[in-house]
């Protein structure tokens, strides 16, 4: 198997105006301190070895963990010891822990940080990077990681969590999912070994997603962490504190939010003024400050202050941070370097530069996931015949992309010319009008109106008559553009990486994986492009 890839410029219609300006270093002086340069990133690196972190006690946890399921390869373990090292650094990006991998950005994602951490061995090889992959595991929200899709067809688990965090639910009912990707018969035999061996023989769900994740990467050398332990949470304790009793990451974010009014950025995430989730009785739920007591959202249950400060000293393995506190969370506990995300990602990160300030938090460097597409050889072969430049599927919308092919095969009508020919006729007649009866004029100007209406009602419905004679052109331009945007969204925000190797003939999730990961590298001190990938005919 040979696969080629094309790159071609990125649409600014893809992406909010800071993530744009972001990836065109055209952001404010404050929110663009971390620049991709290779002397930026030796400042970075200079930087963080003056922190001190703990890093005995990382390596006792994340060997504890790594030896929680029987697949962790030896070059997982031999970067976990790398740690141990005040040279070593992490290149970390994280998700919610999906079935089955979910859409198939989080496999771009993960590749992106095993090739940046490669990129960056070459570059400074006087120090070590590993890969990390952050589980979201203290993650409530089922809907969201309980199913997947394989082209059209939904393979969802039907399970009822009630609020509990990810790292406490079961496998149970995934036998279900199991039964019917078998009766699809649309999985390789080794592709449901694999979905078997995961979450059919691991009961509890992190270490089901752990052994899948290590079969995929662990050969990389990719390192998974569970950030629901006691010593990390301890590690956070003084920042739960300012978070829950001083409010300080919304103090402190409100300053960088007015930057985002004043150049027009879309807040991705706004901030509470508590950003922090208690696990009580196994249900993960907000703290809310009410009266001067705090409660927990959606239950019945109050703590005085002193109550809720005795918790945190005793307890801290009982409190989560939400989305805008999980960045500050993992900076605290890891050496890490850079963090790979998606334009999401990135937007809600750049809110909180400050936040980071108010902490004394390290900022990492923000690197955007790559943006792959994947051009399967039916969709290639219709691309070719119609000479369709791949850069028009990615600029236009498809009923441009349409009109712009059909004009270009001459099978579509433009009077152009005619109005033309009319304005002229008006203008002429306007000049007449003008010399003999001015109360006339809003009259021929009507009509000039009119006229216009009229050839562009006649171009319309010539050109509905064109297409409807041209279906099989206009069915591949809409095959074509379905392909890259399925349900009108990119790609990779809904194909699972088994459907994808599918439609390149690579037989296994393991070998596309294999394959696509030489394409995944960030794109470091250049424009952002998108990826196209389609199988070589070498």
């Amino acid at each position: 198997m040979s696969l080629t890839s094309h790159r071609i410029p990125a649409s600014p219609v893809f992406f909010d105006k800071i993530v744009w300006d972001f990836l065109n270093q055209q952001l404010p002086s404050s929110l663009s301190n971390f620049l991709p340069t290779k002397e930026h990133i030796q400042k970075i690196i200079t930087s963080f070895q003056q922190i001190n972190f703990n890093r005995p006690q990382l390596l006792k946890i994340l060997n504890g963990q790594a030896q929680s399921v029987s697949n962790t390869t030896p070059e997982t373990f031999q970067n976990i010891q790398k740690l141990a090292d005040n040279y070593t650094f992490t290149i970390t990006t994280g998700h919610q822990l999906c079935l089955f991998t979910g859409p198939l950005y989080v496999i771009y994602k993960i590749s992106a940080t095993i090739q940046l951490s490669q990129w960056l061995q070459n570059q400074f090889p006087e120090y070590n990077f590993v890969p990390v992959f952050w589980m979201a595991s203290e993650d409530h929200d089922i809907n969201e990681i309980n199913h997947f899709y394989y082209n059209d067809h939904l393979f969802q688990w039907n399970q009822s969590t009630n609020g509990s965090p990810v790292f406490s639910i079961t496998t149970e009912g995934l036998e279900d999912v199991f039964n019917s990707m078998k009766i699809s018969q649309l999985f390789s035999p080794e592709d449901l070994e694999l979905f078997q061996q995961a979450y059919l023989q691991h009961s509890n769900y992190i270490d089901a997603t752990r052994f899948l994740l290590n079969e995929l990467f662990g050969k990389y050398g990719l390192i998974i962490l569970n950030p629901n332990e006691k010593a990390f949470k301890e590690k956070f304790k003084d920042i739960f504190y300012q978070e829950i009793f001083e409010k300080k990451t919304y103090h402190s974010i409100l300053s960088t939010l007015d930057l985002f009014d004043k150049h027009n950025f879309h807040i991705q995430v706004n901030p509470r003024t508590i950003n922090t989730f208690l696990n009580y009785n196994n249900k993960r739920s907000l703290i809310i400050e009410n009266n001067e007591t705090f409660k927990l959202k959606d239950l019945d249950i109050t703590f005085s202050k002193n109550e809720l400060e005795k918790l945190l000293v005793t307890q801290p393995e009982l409190f989560s941070p939400n989305v805008l506190l999980r960045p500050l969370f993992q900076q605290t506990i890891l050496p890490n370097l850079a963090y790979i995300g998606g334009s999401a990602e990135i937007a809600y990160w750049l809110e909180l530069t400050s936040t980071f300030d108010s902490f004394s938090v390290h900022y990492p460097l923000l690197i955007q996931r790559p943006i792959i597409f994947i051009s399967p050889p039916r969709i290639s072969s219709k691309i070719e015949k119609l000479q369709i430049q791949l850069s028009d599927i990615f600029h236009y919308n498809k009923s441009t992309l349409i009109k712009n092919i059909l004009d270009k095969l001459n099978l579509s009508i433009n009077f152009k010319a005619e109005k033309q020919q009319v304005n002229s006729i008006y203008d002429n007649l306007l000049k007449q009008t003008e010399n003999i009866d001015k109360s006339l004029i809003p009259f021929v100007n009507a009509e000039h109106t009119k006229a216009l209406k009229a050839i562009d009602t006649l171009e319309q419905k010539l050109n509905k008559s064109i297409k409807q004679k041209n279906n099989i052109i206009v069915n591949h331009i809409e095959d074509i553009y379905s392909n890259f945007f399925p349900d009108g969204i990119m790609q990779d925000r809904k194909w699972n990486v088994a459907y994808a190797s599918n439609t390149l003939n690579i037989n296994t999730i393991k070998n596309f994986i294999d394959n696509i990961i030489p394409f995944s590298t960030p794109q470091i001190n250049s424009d952002f492009n998108f990826t196209i990938i389609e199988k070589s005919e070498l």
